[in-house]
């Protein structure tokens, strides 16, 4: 049973969620941006094209392309058992910082002082698997990847296109794969309007270590595309385990 982290609720369970109020249940924010996408799908990232999955847990490149960002990096993600881990670099600048322990996958990563300059890159052997674009300060990447033994319930979607219109539009679409490997394309939509929200009833949810991302593609040249997703992560009942 869920249980209150102090006797001072609000009655709003989803600010009291924001709050860390609950032992077992914690706030997801998952922002994604590309500047230029084309008519194939692509994920929401900004590095844009379609996002690489590490196929082992690898240690990680960190490096900046302005030598004047040298502030620390935490980096967030899973082990090869899907246990959330996480490691805090210090870059320095244009010169690669190797991780001390090995991802699996990366939710997210986050200057933790002042203002990056350049593109912090975070990549194992030329491909890059996640970037904090220049002057953004974290990744603005609509990628998670759900740990084990836990859930993901998406409760709100928005998506955002100031370039596209009744003769360009935008086709969204979710996709997850499983760590057996089963992927499903789901959720696919159309819209010509700067904005299109999805506020879910009943939440959306993903099983645990289950990858989980946003794909986009435009009907003709290229346009921009933001998506915001609100989500609560829960620890699974000890009964229940989706596999």
């Amino acid at each position: 049973m869920t249980e209150f982290t102090n006797l001072n609720p609000t009655g709003n369970t989803y600010f009291d969620i924001s709050r860390e109020m609950f032992r077992k249940i914690r706030p997801v924010n998952i922002f994604g941006f590309n500047i230029d996408i084309a008519t194939s799908f692509e994920t929401v990232w900004t590095v844009g094209g379609k996002y690489t999955y590490p196929s082992s847990a690898l240690t990680m490149s960190v490096v900046s392309t302005s030598a004047s960002d040298t502030m620390d990096v935490l980096i967030q993600g899973l082990n090869e058992n899907y246990i959330e881990i996480s490691e805090t670099v210090t870059l320095n600048g244009t010169t690669p910082v190797t991780t001390s322990i090995d991802f699996y996958r990366i939710n997210t990563a986050v200057i933790l002082s002042g203002s990056n300059v350049g593109n912090i890159n975070i990549s194992n052997g030329g491909t890059t698997y996640a970037q904090i674009a220049a002057e953004l300060g974290i990744t603005q990447s609509c990628i998670y990847t759900v740990p084990a033994d836990k859930s993901l319930y998406i409760t709100r979607i928005d998506s955002n296109s100031a370039t596209a219109n009744p003769n360009k539009y935008i086709t969204i679409r979710n996709q997850t794969r499983t760590k057996t490997g089963r992927v499903l394309k789901v959720a696919e939509a159309t819209y010509a309007t700067s904005q299109i929200s999805y506020d879910r009833q009943i939440p959306f949810k993903i099983g645990e270590c289950t990858d989980f991302e946003f794909e986009a593609k435009s009907s003709s040249s290229v346009n921009e595309i933001a998506m915001f997703v609100e989500a609560v992560l829960a620890e699974n009942p000890t009964d229940v385990r989706l596999k």
